[in-house]
């Protein structure tokens, strides 16, 4: 029962957040703490006022070992820009679509979904926005990134124009240098508690456009979206393990099994390597990529909240 109401309020929130935000911008904290707190009453019968703010410094190690990871990725990244590329100059549309999937991919295991909760500002935007809310839609001059290569590529068959595109986002990608990552994620109170609502907000935000399809621009390749934030979940779920099982012992092995069982429907579904019409799914493994990615969202939801920090002055 209680798992029920906690599904219920996440479907509520998701829904919210799907009415009311514009990809790229930041959510308000306060509502999603709220949310995030009742569901943690419903999960544990424990009021999150109970829960004694940590300090800044207790998320210093966290928060390196996450920056480690996402530097990592951004090198690799760099990389697999560069083979889109020359496949795009080269006029191999075949090619190009693959080197697209896997370079997305890899931007998507940093957790930076569609742009997410305004992960690296108006440049993460670029790199990863959609069209919806711009003046124009998928014709404005402000859609750039992977999705507008994904529209290239697939809806469009153009080599010429996605070459151009991808010369655009490897000046972005390029930007994402070790001071704009420490940027990103500062050791600051805000900056933390900020970091640590994107243990639930990736996978809610598969919820709102990847399950939804919102942000298929014709590669139909929500599945391997979906893996993507699976990975990037166990990785923040992996750095705040330690501080979360200290206050919630269960929270951390519930969240594994429920990855688990996310990636397991992804894989009965087709697979991350499968470019497959979610809407077009038997409704049964529909059903099962829903349940599971809710499951996960539910479970992670009161993250944030145990893992609140004390903000100066407050």
């Amino acid at each position: 029962m209680k798992r029920a109401i906690a599904a219920l309020l996440v479907a509520t929130v998701v829904a919210a957040c799907g009415s009311t935000h514009r990809t790229g911008s930041p959510r308000p904290q306060s509502s999603t703490r709220a949310a995030a707190a009742a569901r943690d009453q419903v999960n544990t019968g424990v009021a999150a006022s109970y829960v004694t703010p940590l300090a800044t410094i207790q998320l210093a190690q966290p928060l390196a070992q996450y920056t480690i990871y996402v530097n990592r990725l951004l090198a690799l990244l760099s990389r697999q820009v560069g083979t889109l590329h020359s496949a795009a100059l080269h006029g191999d549309l075949t090619a190009a679509e693959s080197a697209w999937s896997r370079a997305h991919f890899t931007w998507l295991e940093l957790g930076q979904d569609d742009a997410a909760y305004g992960a690296f500002g108006e440049l993460g935007e670029q790199i990863d926005g959609l069209a919806n809310g711009l003046p124009g839609t998928i014709h404005s001059s402000k859609f750039t990134g992977f999705h507008r290569i994904e529209l290239d590529l697939w809806r469009h068959h153009n080599t010429t124009a996605a070459a151009a595109d991808i010369a655009h986002l490897a000046v972005l990608i390029h930007r994402l240098n070790p001071h704009a990552v420490q940027s990103d994620l500062p050791l600051t109170a805000l900056g933390v508690d900020a970091w640590v609502l994107r243990c639930h907000e990736i996978l809610e935000d598969a919820l709102r456009d990847s399950l939804t399809q919102g942000d298929d621009y014709g590669s139909n390749s929500d599945l391997a979206t979906l893996a993507a934030d699976v990975n990037a979940t166990h990785e923040m779920l992996a750095v705040l393990a330690p501080l979360i099982t200290a206050r919630r012992p269960k929270i951390v092995s519930t969240g594994i099994t429920d990855l688990r069982a996310l990636a397991r429907a992804i894989d009965a579904a087709g697979g991350p390597a499968a470019h497959r019409n979610l809407r077009a799914m038997p409704l049964r493994r529909r059903q099962a990529l829903d349940a599971s990615t809710g499951a996960a969202v539910e479970t992670l939801a009161p993250v944030s909240e145990i893992l609140q920090v004390t903000v100066p002055g407050s």
